[in-house]
């Protein structure tokens, strides 16, 4: 909403040309007017009215006037008159501040021809008569002149200074308000990112419990008949993954309610109990483990962990019914080299490697500073392969090694 100085701003020239205009008629009553000291008073304060709406008409009005009176058309100011055309500065004033640049310069060189003649009109106010006033006031030109060139110099200077002031302050409340809405696009960016970590771990925790109950489920509809001793393994696996992935999910909710790092997330430690998890399934799982255990952060641990595990499910839900899976936990490089290879059918959509899943993990490697690949083998068997890369620090010492975390 516009403020009250804003809508009045337009009325400020018109208002000083009326005030400078109603000044002079009251500090002159009673003296008697020519009809030119009338006309030039009228035609100066007119030009202040109109200077930042029309520059170029208030230069030509304050030109037009001083011109007829140096021709003689017009008489000079008297001697208590002359300062009149003091106004001539306020016009020069607003037409540096606001006119266009062109109409601006433009004023400042009309100053030289306008400060000779102020200064020749300024001398023929003096009680000079005949030739002795022409004369004295040639002889005196040079110095008024020069005064009233400062003046009017002065004048414009101040006005392109305000020129320039104003454009900086709205270049700086551009910039302050781009800078405001660069911080809401920045806090949008944020939310999303944070949107796709909590689709991830949802989907992460989700699509990995449900393909165990999904497996057990159907396990145990194809047994009842043949083995109904299994049937009751089965819903026990089943009830039991079903109560993990609430666990999970409503963990995944508290830590969004808590500050980040408030809620425990798993690790290294943890990918024994998922191994064993899947392997009551039916699943069949061989891990191989070469050297030893480097330091790794608590993010990198989560993106192992996640990895595996999305790796497993998605073998389990596209394996063509002969879920199986060979791990691969390589240490002996300057990081841990993770491959993951699923038996079974590849033409589902793992083979794509397109799925969120897959998507999800290969961002994770990436916040993680590594890297991960995903894709058929070239090998014969239809085998599915992801391979994991992530850089490790110094040894840890005393800390056991994957082999006996997850052996």
């Amino acid at each position: 909403m516009p403020s009250i100085l804003t809508k009045l701003r337009p009325w400020l020239e018109p208002a000083v040309g009326a005030v400078f205009l109603t000044l002079w008629l009251i500090a002159e009553a009673g003296r008697g007017y020519g009809g030119s000291g009338l006309f030039v008073l009228i035609t100066i304060a007119a030009a202040m009215a109109v200077s930042r709406v029309l520059p170029i008409v208030a230069l030509a009005a304050v030109a037009s006037v001083t011109l007829l009176q140096v021709v003689g058309v017009m008489n000079p100011a008297g001697s208590t008159m002359w300062p009149v055309n003091l106004g001539v500065l306020f016009v020069v004033l607003v037409v540096a501040h606001g006119a266009p640049k062109r109409v601006s310069f433009a004023a400042l060189i009309l100053g030289v021809p306008l400060a000779a003649a102020a200064g020749y009109l300024a001398r023929l106010s003096d009680n000079w008569s005949g030739a002795d006033r022409i004369s004295g006031a040639v002889d005196g030109l040079l110095p008024t002149a020069l005064v009233a060139l400062g003046l009017y110099a002065g004048a414009w200077a101040a006005g392109y200074a305000l020129r320039v002031s104003l454009r900086e302050l709205r270049s700086l409340r551009l910039l302050r308000d781009t800078t405001a809405q660069l911080g809401s696009v920045e806090v949008e960016l944020m939310m999303s990112h944070e949107r796709d970590r909590i689709a991830r771990d949802v989907h992460d925790v989700l699509a990995h419990s449900l393909a165990v109950v999904i497996a057990q489920a159907d396990g145990a509809r194809f047994a009842s008949v043949a083995k109904p001793q299994l049937t009751d393994a089965a819903f026990h696996a089943i009830s039991d993954a079903a109560r993990a992935a609430l666990i999970d999910v409503r963990t995944l909710i508290e830590g969004l309610r808590e500050e980040p790092g408030d809620t425990p997330q798993p690790g290294l430690a943890d990918i024994e109990p998922l191994l064993a998890q899947l392997a009551a399934t039916g699943m069949t799982i061989d891990a191989q483990h070469f050297g030893d255990a480097k330091a790794m952060t608590p993010a990198q641990e989560l993106t192992v962990y996640r990895v595996v595990q999305e790796s497993l499910t998605n073998s389990l839900r596209h394996s063509g019914g002969t879920p199986g899976a060979r791990l691969s936990f390589d240490w002996r490089g300057p990081g841990l080299a993770l491959t993951v290879t699923s038996r079974g059918d590849s033409t589902g959509a793992q083979g794509t490697g397109d799925g969120h899943g897959i998507r999800g993990m290969k961002d994770r490697a990436r916040l993680a500073g590594g890297w991960l690949t995903a894709g058929a083998s070239e090998e014969p068997g239809g085998e599915f392969v992801v391979t994991l890369f992530v850089p490790t620090g110094t040894e840890r010492a005393g800390q056991p090694t994957p082999r006996e975390q997850l052996a």
